[in-house]
C-alpha cells in the first residue's frame, strides 16, 4: 500500500511539474497533442484555446474561418500547429496570454522562420546562428529553438541559409526567394568539431561582449567558425553597419568606421573616427581618432590619437598620442607621447615621452624622457632623462641620474651607475659594481697626514671620493674634501699601477674661498693579501686659490716641497705648482 501511495505521489508531482512548465511557457511555445477531423478553422482555434489555456484574438476578415481541416498533431508547439493550419497566410503575435492573428502583409523580402533541433534527441536548440552569407543578415534561435529572419533580397535565385552552432556540424538549407516559409532544421553533433573547439581558445576580444550574454553578435562569434570575407564595409558603431550583426565574423579588405567598428580582421586599410576593434589579423594600415585594439597579428602601420593595443604578435610601426601596448612578440618601431609597453620579445626602437617598458628580451634602442625598464635582456641602448633598469644589457645605458643592471656588456653613463658585473666601463659621478673595483684607502702626503678615500667602479675606470685632516690646535683643524677618477692597469699577478686625477678643497674651519689642490698621481699598488695592499707614488700638484683671501689654511707645515712655479692664473686667482708623493694602505 505504501509503494502504491509513493508511486501515485511521484506521478502526480510529475504531472504538476509539466502543467506548471506548460503554463509558464509563452503561448506560441506551449506543447499540445491534438487532432482535428473535418473541423472548421474557428472551431480548431477554440479547441486549441481550451486545451492550452490561451486566448486567440483575430478579425473574421483575416482568414477563412469556415475552411475545414483534418490533421493530428503529437507533441507540437502551438506555433507549429498554426503554421500548418494557415500555411503562411497569417501572422502570429503573442502578448501576455493572447495570441493575435493578423493577415500576412506583403514584404519586400522573404521571411524565413522555424525551429532548430538536435536530430538525435529532437531537443530544440537555443543560441543557434542562422544567417544569409550574401546580405549578411543574421539571427539566433531563442530559448525555445525558434528563429525568424527577414532577408530583403528580391532575386531569381533561392536563398542559401547557413546554420551554425558550436559542437554541431555546419548546415546549409535552401529556401525559396519567392515566398516566406517555415522550416524545421535538424543538426548533428560533430565530434571532431567538438574536440577542436574544446582544445582551442576563442579570441580574447570576444570577452568584450560578455555582458551581452544572449546577443546575436556574441552567439555568432561563438558558433560561426568559418571566416566570412568582404571587400569593404562601413559601420557607424559596432554591429550597426553593412555587415550587420555578423561584423565580428567578417574580415574586410577596406573598413571605414564612422565612430567605431568591430570585425574579424582587416586585410588592407581600416579607418575609424574614434576606434577600431579587430578579433583577428590586421594589415597594412590602421588609423583611429582614439584607439586601435587588435586580437590577432598586426602588420604594417598603426596611428591612434590615444593608444594602440595588440594582443598577438606585431610587426608594425606604431604611433600613439599616449601609449602603445603589445602583449606578444613584436617587431618594428614604437612612438608614443607617454609610454610604450611590450610583454613579449621586442625588436626595434621604442621612443616615449615618459617611459618604455619591455618585460622580455628587446633588441633595439629605448629612449624616454623619464625612464626605461627591461626586467630581462636588452641588446642595444637605453637612453633616459632619469634612469634605466635592465637585467642584462649588451650595449649602452645613458641616463641623467641612475643606471641599474645586473650584467653589463658595454657602457654605463650616468651620475650613479649600479651593476653586479660589467665587461666595459661605467662612467659617472659614482659607480658601484659588485664584482668590480672597491678600495678604502688610508694615506698621507706632503699636505695632510691623514687622508681617507673610497675608490669604486672597475679597474678600467673608477671614482674617488676623498677627505683629509690635519689637527693643528684645539680650536683649529685643517681639512679637505674632494673627488677624482682613475684607472688601475694590471702589471703582474699582485702588482697594479694607479693613474689618478683628483681635486680637493683645502679648508681651515669653514669653506670661505677657493683653495683647490689638483693632483695627478702615478703610483703602484702591491697586493699583500686578497683584501689588503700597499700603495705609493708621486704626484704633480696644481694649486688654484683666491689671492685676496687672507685666511687660507697653511698648505705645508712639517715639510715644504720645492715650488717649481707660481703666478697669477686669472684676475684675483693665483696658482702654484710642485712635485709631491703619497703612501698608503688599502683594504678590500
Amino acid at each position: 500500500m505504501n509503494k502504491f501511495a509513493l508511486l501515485l505521489f511521484l506521478t502526480l508531482s510529475s504531472l504538476a511539474t509539466k502543467v506548471q512548465a506548460q503554463s509558464s511557457a509563452p503561448p506560441l511555445e506551449r506543447i499540445l497533442t491534438i487532432s482535428f477531423q473535418n473541423e472548421r478553422v474557428d472551431e480548431a482555434l477554440k479547441k486549441i484555446s481550451q486545451q492550452a489555456e490561451v486566448t486567440f484574438s483575430y478579425s473574421a476578415s483575416a482568414f477563412d474561418t469556415q475552411r475545414k481541416i483534418s490533421q493530428s498533431f503529437s507533441i507540437k508547439s502551438i506555433r507549429e500547429i498554426l503554421e500548418f493550419i494557415f500555411e503562411g497566410s497569417v501572422q502570429f503575435k503573442q502578448k501576455g496570454n493572447y495570441i493575435i492573428l493578423t493577415k500576412s502583409e506583403k514584404s519586400d523580402g522573404v521571411v524565413v522562420s522555424g525551429y532548430v533541433v538536435d536530430e538525435a534527441t529532437g531537443k530544440k536548440l537555443k543560441e543557434v546562428s542562422v544567417y544569409d552569407p550574401i546580405s549578411m543578415k543574421s539571427t539566433v534561435t531563442d530559448e525555445f529553438g525558434f528563429f525568424e529572419l527577414e532577408v530583403k533580397k528580391p532575386s531569381e535565385e533561392d536563398l542559401q541559409l547557413v546554420i551554425n552552432r558550436s559542437m554541431y556540424a555546419d548546415t546549409m538549407v535552401t529556401v525559396s526567394s519567392k515566398r516566406s516559409s517555415f522550416q524545421k532544421i535538424s543538426l548533428n553533433i560533430d565530434e571532431e568539431k567538438w574536440r577542436a573547439v574544446s582544445d582551442s581558445l576563442d579570441s580574447k576580444l570576444d570577452r568584450l561582449w560578455s555582458w551581452t550574454k544572449r546577443s546575436v553578435q556574441r552567439s555568432n562569434m561563438k558558433n560561426i567558425r568559418d571566416t566570412l570575407h568582404r571587400t569593404w564595409q562601413v559601420s557607424f558603431v559596432p554591429f550597426v553597419g553593412s555587415n550587420h550583426r555578423l561584423s565580428g565574423n567578417v574580415v574586410n579588405d577596406y573598413s571605414l568606421n564612422i565612430l567605431g567598428g568591430y570585425s574579424a580582421g582587416t586585410n588592407k586599410i581600416e579607418l575609424g573616427g574614434l576606434f577600431n576593434i579587430n578579433r583577428g589579423r590586421v594589415r597594412y594600415a590602421q588609423a583611429a581618432g582614439l584607439f586601435n585594439l587588435n586580437g590577432g597579428k598586426t602588420e604594417g602601420v598603426q596611428f591612434a590619437g590615444l593608444f594602440n593595443t595588440n594582443l598577438d604578435s606585431t610587426h608594425a610601426i606604431q604611433f600613439a598620442g599616449l601609449a602603445n601596448f603589445n602583449e606578444q612578440a613584436s617587431e618594428g618601431a614604437q612612438f608614443a607621447g607617454l609610454s610604450n609597453l611590450t610583454l613579449g620579445n621586442y625588436r626595434g626602437p621604442q621612443f616615449a615621452g615618459l617611459f618604455n617598458f619591455a618585460s622580455s628580451t628587446i633588441q633595439g634602442t629605448q629612449a624616454a624622457g623619464l625612464f626605461n625598464v627591461t626586467p630581462k635582456k636588452i641588446i642595444g641602448a637605453q637612453l633616459a632623462g632619469l634612469f634605466n633598469v635592465s637585467e642584462e644589457i649588451t650595449g649602452s645605458q645613458i641616463a641623467g641620474l641612475l643606471n641599474v643592471a645586473r650584467t653589463v656588456h658595454g657602457t654605463q653613463v650616468s651620475l650613479l651607475n649600479v651593476a653586479d658585473s660589467i665587461r666595459g666601463v661605467p662612467v659617472g659621478l659614482l659607480s658601484f659594481v659588485k664584482t668590480g673595483y672597491h678600495k678604502v684607502e688610508l694615506s698621507a702626503d706632503e699636505v695632510l697626514p691623514v687622508n681617507i678615500a673610497l675608490r669604486t667602479g672597475v679597474r678600467q675606470f673608477y671614482n674617488i671620493v676623498s677627505a683629509g685632516v690635519r689637527p693643528e690646535s684645539a680650536d683649529t683643524v685643517t681639512w679637505s674634501f674632494g673627488y677624482g677618477v682613475g684607472v688601475a692597469p694590471k702589471l703582474s699577478k699582485r702588482l697594479f699601477m694607479n693613474v689618478d686625477v683628483t681635486s680637493n678643497q683645502l679648508v681651515k674651519g669653514n669653506v670661505e674661498a677657493l683653495n683647490l689642490i689638483n693632483k695627478f698621481y702615478l703610483g703602484f699598488d702591491f697586493q699583500l693579501t686578497k683584501k689588503l695592499s700597499l700603495t705609493a707614488g708621486g704626484t704633480f700638484n696644481f694649486r688654484i686659490y683666491e689671492a685676496g683671501f687672507e685666511n687660507h689654511a697653511e698648505v705645508f707645515t712639517n715639510y715644504k716641497p720645492n715650488i717649481i712655479n707660481e703666478g697669477i692664473f686669472a684676475n684675483d686667482t693665483n696658482y702654484q705648482l710642485w712635485w709631491g708623493a703619497k703612501v698608503g694602505v688599502r683594504f678590500f
